[in-house]
Protein backbone atom coordinates (compact mmCIF):
# COMPACT_ATOMS: atom_id res chain seq x y z
CA UNK A 1 0.00 0.00 0.00
CA UNK A 2 1.27 3.89 -1.11
CA UNK A 3 1.75 6.40 1.05
CA UNK A 4 -0.86 8.94 0.30
CA UNK A 5 2.28 11.14 -0.63
CA UNK A 6 3.11 8.18 -3.12
CA UNK A 7 -0.31 7.89 -4.17
CA UNK A 8 -0.90 11.94 -5.12
CA UNK A 9 2.77 10.91 -7.36
CA UNK A 10 1.04 8.08 -9.23
CA UNK A 11 -1.84 10.32 -9.85
CA UNK A 12 0.17 12.80 -11.13
CA UNK A 13 2.22 10.49 -12.99
CA UNK A 14 -1.02 9.01 -14.63
CA UNK A 15 -2.45 12.80 -15.35
CA UNK A 16 0.53 13.95 -16.78
CA UNK A 17 1.66 10.76 -18.67
CA UNK A 18 5.24 10.96 -17.44
CA UNK A 19 8.05 8.80 -15.78
CA UNK A 20 10.41 11.75 -14.22
CA UNK A 21 11.79 12.94 -11.24
CA UNK A 22 9.17 14.33 -8.41
CA UNK A 23 9.66 17.51 -9.90
CA UNK A 24 9.35 16.60 -13.31
CA UNK A 25 5.92 15.00 -12.75
CA UNK A 26 5.05 17.93 -11.40
CA UNK A 27 6.02 20.48 -14.33
CA UNK A 28 4.54 18.28 -17.20
CA UNK A 29 1.45 17.97 -15.19
CA UNK A 30 1.13 22.00 -14.43
CA UNK A 31 2.58 22.07 -17.58
CA UNK A 32 2.55 25.82 -18.24
CA UNK A 33 5.10 28.92 -18.38
CA UNK A 34 6.60 30.02 -14.87
CA UNK A 35 8.53 28.48 -11.89
CA UNK A 36 6.83 25.54 -10.55
CA UNK A 37 5.32 27.78 -7.69
CA UNK A 38 3.35 29.72 -10.23
CA UNK A 39 2.42 26.98 -11.95
CA UNK A 40 0.94 25.17 -8.81
CA UNK A 41 -0.84 29.06 -7.66
CA UNK A 42 -2.68 28.60 -11.55
CA UNK A 43 -3.88 25.35 -10.78
CA UNK A 44 -4.97 25.95 -7.52
CA UNK A 45 -6.88 28.85 -8.69
CA UNK A 46 -7.97 27.01 -11.50
CA UNK A 47 -9.78 24.48 -9.40
CA UNK A 48 -11.10 26.52 -6.57
CA UNK A 49 -12.70 28.92 -8.85
CA UNK A 50 -11.29 32.05 -7.26
CA UNK A 51 -8.17 34.14 -7.82
CA UNK A 52 -5.38 33.88 -5.17
CA UNK A 53 -2.29 36.56 -5.64
CA UNK A 54 0.55 33.92 -3.39
CA UNK A 55 0.46 30.74 -3.33
CA UNK A 56 0.02 30.46 0.59
CA UNK A 57 -2.77 32.29 0.34
CA UNK A 58 -4.10 29.43 -2.35
CA UNK A 59 -2.85 26.36 -0.27
CA UNK A 60 -4.68 27.58 2.90
CA UNK A 61 -8.15 28.21 0.54
CA UNK A 62 -7.62 24.49 -0.65
CA UNK A 63 -7.20 23.02 2.69
CA UNK A 64 -10.46 25.25 4.41
CA UNK A 65 -12.40 24.17 0.85
CA UNK A 66 -12.21 20.76 2.36
CA UNK A 67 -14.19 21.68 5.43
CA UNK A 68 -14.79 23.90 6.99
CA UNK A 69 -12.11 25.60 9.88
CA UNK A 70 -10.30 22.77 8.42
CA UNK A 71 -6.58 22.57 9.98
CA UNK A 72 -6.06 19.14 8.10
CA UNK A 73 -2.73 18.47 6.56
CA UNK A 74 -2.38 17.04 3.19
CA UNK A 75 -1.88 13.32 4.46
CA UNK A 76 -5.16 14.00 6.66
CA UNK A 77 -7.04 14.59 3.62
CA UNK A 78 -6.74 11.33 1.42
CA UNK A 79 -6.97 10.86 -2.10
CA UNK A 80 -6.09 13.11 -4.30
CA UNK A 81 -6.88 13.24 -8.11
CA UNK A 82 -5.03 15.36 -10.66
CA UNK A 83 -7.36 16.33 -13.34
Amino acid sequence: MATNSEGRQATCRTAASTTGTYNEDWLAYCDGSGTFNEQMLTKINAYLGVTYLTLPEAMTALGRSKGPNSTATQDEWGAFTAS
